[in-house]
Parts: structure tokens; sequence; C-alpha cells
């Protein structure tokens, strides 16, 4: 890596396949080291940046929209910005949306007004193993545009399939790039921060036909807020019968049981809270949910979630 060139990851991944976990690990490996973070969050609210900011006060957001479409003018002109900060950058990660080609990514770093002071170190594409093989359609061919893109793949949550499930997705993943098993998407340091690590020489590969103008118009996303109590065991039950139309629910909850606010990672059948901060606690509840394109049950998740208030929250 050439010293006199800010490094850049990028880490990639489809919806939910654990890209936050992974990049909070990095900011807290890179401690230390001059490094700022660009997010990118589908929807209203940018979840992602507001949870990596516990972590770090380096967090720059790009908001409502998909990076490598409707904001990539704004993360041209972030990354500019950054390259003009003093003392100087040491690392930029940026992780993309759930919905992002990331190769938009790579080409915007190829720019002429960027190339002199940053350089491309890897791109990161965070693979979920248990929903990988389950895509079908656009949503399929985006994930495999999604690791086509990557230098390094990082298939997670390994410990949630067995060894058939896992030798299938290998064989699906090919052979083409490195691949590393994760659970909780642990990453090896050696992997991502050893500025000697050589790769192979990568070139600006052309777009293909999964790269869609603006990914965004595959995705619908809703946004439910409520200042009232959330009770956590009907919500948890609630989560688990979403319909497979919804990708991803992520947000702050603030939960009648001691009245604490809790950040809510919810993909597939599997639900996580994590405490917020005590600045966070005063926050009302906040829930992003993305799913398919033309999805017309929201009338019904609210309904839903309504019902999982306390009863004071309903009256």
């Amino acid at each position: 890596m050439d010293t006199q060139r800010i490094a850049v990851t990028v880490v990639s991944g489809f919806l939910g396949a654990g890209k936050t976990t992974l990049l909070n690990r990095m900011v807290r490996r890179a401690e230390g080291s001059r490094l700022a973070v660009i997010v990118n969050d589908f929807g209203e609210l940018n979840i992602d940046a507001a949870i990596v900011s516990e972590v770090t006060d380096a967090v720059y957001s790009l908001q409502n929209g998909c990076i490598c479409c409707t904001v990539q003018e704004d993360l041209l002109a972030q990354l500019g910005s950054l390259a003009q900060l003093q003392p100087r950058l040491e690392r930029i990660v940026i992780e993309c949306s759930g919905v992002s080609d990331p190769q938009r990514i790579v080409q915007t770093l190829a720019y002429p007004q960027l190339r002199s002071q940053m350089q491309l170190d890897m791109v990161i594409t965070v693979v979920d193993a248990t929903r990988h093989l389950q895509l079908e359609g656009e949503y399929a061919r985006l994930a495999r545009a999604q690791v086509a893109a990557a230098d390094l793949l990082l298939l997670n949550k390994t410990d949630l399939v067995d060894e058939q499930q896992l030798r299938a997705l290998r064989e699906a993943l090919g052979l083409r790039t490195r691949v590393h098993e994760s659970v909780q998407a642990e990453l090896p340091d050696a992997l991502w921060l050893d500025t000697d690590l050589e790769l192979e020489h990568r070139a600006v590969k052309p777009l293909t036909r999964v790269s869609l103008d603006d990914h965004g118009e595959m995705f619908s996303s809703w946004l439910w807020q409520s200042t009232a109590a959330l009770d956590v065991e009907g919500l948890r039950g609630w989560l688990q019968t979403l319909p497979s139309d919804v990708f991803r629910v992520k947000g702050l909850v603030v939960l009648a049981q001691g009245n604490k606010a809790h950040w809510l990672q919810h993909v597939g059948t599997r639900s996580q809270f994590s405490p917020a901060t005590d600045e966070a606690q005063a926050s009302a509840t906040r829930l992003v949910f993305i799913a398919r394109r033309g999805f017309e049950g929201w009338d019904a998740l609210g309904r839903g979630l309504d019902a999982c208030l306390t009863e004071s929250g309903r009256t």
C-alpha cells in the first residue's frame, strides 16, 4: 500500500449479513489509528451510523439512498473532504448499504480527484451463510454482484448451518476469491490491517447487467415510531411471524421491562437486542423495515406493532 495515500476498505453485503457487526469490530481493532468511517443506510433513518457512533466519533453518514446510485456525488464530496483532514487519515472504511453494488464505489475511488490521495485496499463482502442460497431473482443477482466485487468474502453465521449446507455454499461461491469463515463477523487483523499484505492487482471492472441504475427501486422501506414502550416478549414473538418479503428490521426500541432503550437488529428468524447508550435511552422507538419492492403489508405490520405496546401505550 502506498503510504502517501489513504487506504480505503469497502464493506459490502446483502441486507442482514452482518456488516455493522464487522464494522464495529474493525473500529475497535483499529483503535489508536487515524480512521474514519462512512456509513450508508437505506431507509429514512441511518441506524447503522448511530450504532457505530457509539464506538467512534469519526462517523460520516450518507442517508436515504443507495451509496452507488442516488448519493454517489455525496460520497465523492465526502471523500474529498476527508482527504484534506489534518493530521492525515490512515484509513477510511466505507460501509455500503445492503442494496448497493460495491463496484460503483470502486469506480468512484478511481476518479482523478481522488486517485492521488487515496488507494483502495480491499473490498470485503459479508455473506450470510443462512440466507445467501435462498435469495431469488433480482435479489440473488444483486448478492452475486456483491460477491463478484469482493477481494475477500467473509462467510458469516457459519455456526447456524450444517456442514452440508456450508459445502453447498462454498461451491456456489466458487474459488475465485479468498473466503474466510466466521461467527459474529470475526475477521483476523492480518486480513485487513496488514498494509504489507499483497493483493492481486485490481482493475476497475465494467458494470454488468446485474448492476441496476438504482438498486433502491428493488426495495421498499417503512419507518414506524412510537413514544410508548413495547413488551419485549410480545415483540420477540411478533418478529418471528414477519413475512418472508421483509428482509430486515433495525432501529431503537424502548422496552417496558426496565424502561430501557435497546438497539434491535432482526433478520430471518433471529433478533438481537443490545443496550443503547444513556443518551439514546430518552429516545422514542424508531424502527426501519426493508422489504421487497411493492410490499403492501405495512398496515398489517403497524397493527402487529401496536399489539406489542404495553397496555398504557394503547390507551
